[in-house]
Formats: C-alpha cells, sequence, structure tokens
C-alpha cells in the first residue's frame, strides 16, 4: 500500500547528523520541554530546522524523536508545503522500527492518528476529535493534525504536525482549527508536550498493526466511514461515493453506484 514516500537512505553508517542548533532548550516553568514524552523516548529538541524530516538519524534508538515549535520548510502529503508561525505549531519526526508484517503497515498512520486523537481528547473536552482517513486528525470537523510516514529501508520515520495555539487570522484554510480555537488551555510546549507523549505511547501499544482490536478502534474514530467523500486518486481520476469501511491493510473502501472501490492512496474530501 502506497502511504509512503520512498527514500534511499536507511541506517547508513556513514551519515552524519546536522550539528548546529540541535540542542535542549528551557522552557516552560523551568522544564526541559517534552517532559513527559522523554519519559517514553528520546527526544531531541531543535530551536528551529528546516524540516524535522531531514534531522533524523537512521542508526538511533526506535522511537527517537526530533521535534521543534520552529519548523521553516517543512513538507506534507503531496509534495504540498507545511509552514506555520514560529512557536505556533508542534512538528516532530518519529523514527519507528515496525516489527509487523510489511502487508499491515499502511495502519501505520491510522494508527498514529488515533494515538492523536486521544491525547488530543482531554485537552479539548468539549469538542469532537476524529480521525480522517488516511492521516489527519479533526477537531469538530476541521483539521487540526496531519501525519506522513516516510519508509526508509525496513524504518518508517513518522512525521506529525500539530496546530497548537494558532490564531483563527494565522489559520491557513478555512478548513483547518487550532488546539486553542478548540478550547485547549496551556503554553503551546505545555500542548505540544502532552499530544507527543501520547503519539510516542499510541505508536508504542500499537506494536501489533495487525490486531483486529487496534483496526476497530481506528474505525470507530474514523469520521470517514459513512461521509458521502470524493477521492481524488493519484492517476488523476475521481471517486464519488460513501466511505463504507476500512480494508484489510487499512484501505478505504467507497460504494460508488453499487460497487466497492478500494482505495489505497488518494485525497479525500468530505462532501457536504
Amino acid at each position: 500500500m502506497p502511504w509512503w514516500l520512498p527514500t534511499t537512505s536507511a541506517r547508513d553508517p556513514s551519515w552524519e547528523p546536522p550539528t548546529p542548533r540541535v540542542r535542549a532548550r528551557r522552557g516552560y516553568g523551568g522544564r526541559v520541554p517534552f517532559e513527559s514524552a522523554r519519559s517514553l523516548a528520546p527526544v531531541t529538541v531543535l530551536p528551529s530546522v528546516g524540516s524535522t524530516f531531514d534531522v533524523v538519524d537512521p542508526r538511533a534508538a526506535a522511537l527517537s524523536t526530533w521535534a521543534t515549535l520552529d519548523q521553516r520548510a517543512g513538507r506534507g502529503r503531496l509534495g504540498r508545503a507545511w509552514v506555520a508561525p514560529a512557536g505556533r505549531c508542534l512538528a516532530a519526526s518519529i523514527l519507528v522500527r515496525p516489527t509487523s508484517p510489511p502487508d499491515a503497515w499502511g495502519w501505520l498512520p491510522l494508527a498514529v492518528g488515533l494515538a492523536l486523537a486521544e491525547a488530543i481528547d482531554p485537552l479539548v473536552p468539549t469538542a469532537t476529535v476524529s480521525v480522517k482517513w488516511p492521516n489527519d486528525v479533526l477537531v469538530d470537523g476541521a483539521k487540526v493534525a496531519g501525519i506522513l510516514c516516510e519508509r526508509r529501508g525496513d524504518d518508517v520515520v513518522v512525521g506529525v504536525g500539530v496546530n497548537l495555539v494558532l490564531t483563527p487570522d494565522e489559520l491557513p484554510t478555512d478548513r483547518a482549527t487550532s488546539l486553542r480555537i478548540a478550547g485547549a488551555r496551556g503554553e503551546a510546549e505545555e500542548l505540544a508536550d502532552a499530544v507527543l507523549a501520547g503519539v510516542l505511547r499510541g505508536i508504542r501499544d500499537a506494536s501489533d498493526l495487525a490486531d483486529a482490536r487496534l483496526h476497530e478502534r481506528i474505525a470507530g474514530r474514523c469520521s470517514t466511514l459513512g461521509e458521502r467523500v470524493r477521492v481524488l486518486l493519484p492517476a488523476g481520476r475521481d471517486l464519488v461515493g460513501t466511505a463504507s469501511g476500512l480494508g484489510p491493510a487499512g484501505e478505504l473502501d467507497v460504494d460508488v453506484d453499487g460497487r466497492r472501490e478500494r482505495v489505497s492512496a488518494g485525497d479525500v474530501q468530505h462532501v457536504r
């Protein structure tokens, strides 16, 4: 299932990590940022970076994470840029070494979405948090976070971007939101730590991507299911139908004029 961005680098012993600006710094309340997240995995805090994807060390331990609140040249799916004002959004890349068979790896972005949604839930208790297939998290129907998975040999780098404290006039589109707009309290660093810790915990606990119970939890959180959708396929073809379920590898099943289409990659729009 082509949900990842393939690359040629994979645990290259000659790889040298960038050294400038890669250092921890003191943050809110005198604590080192990402204190909760660091109790779960090694976290490198970057004061600023072009893209967290570019500084991932393939020799690092599983779940090692590179995080920043100031990403200058992030990227999303389908070649889209991901840019945000400094100090307002979380960007993180997590090195994952899946132990499940490769045919189950298609569930990884959905499992990360579930972990994100469950981490965001207590921060916005009056809102509805859901997963939009294949890799977005919504709060009350508006996008608050996105996920990008990049395969590197036997590893996967999971990129996560979360709108933390953006104001309405800072939102990139009218279909986006932020934790602050949805009612979350606290400083950006506090929110980032809570979200990242939840994601790391969720990835750790979802080590078996083929687990049917995990699939049921994802389906229960996926707001795409049951919706009328338009799917923009990589080949340029559009599908319009009703999202009816998830396939064995995390694909989206769409009922189109009485027939089922199974989509493994595409850009999904909920038709209102």
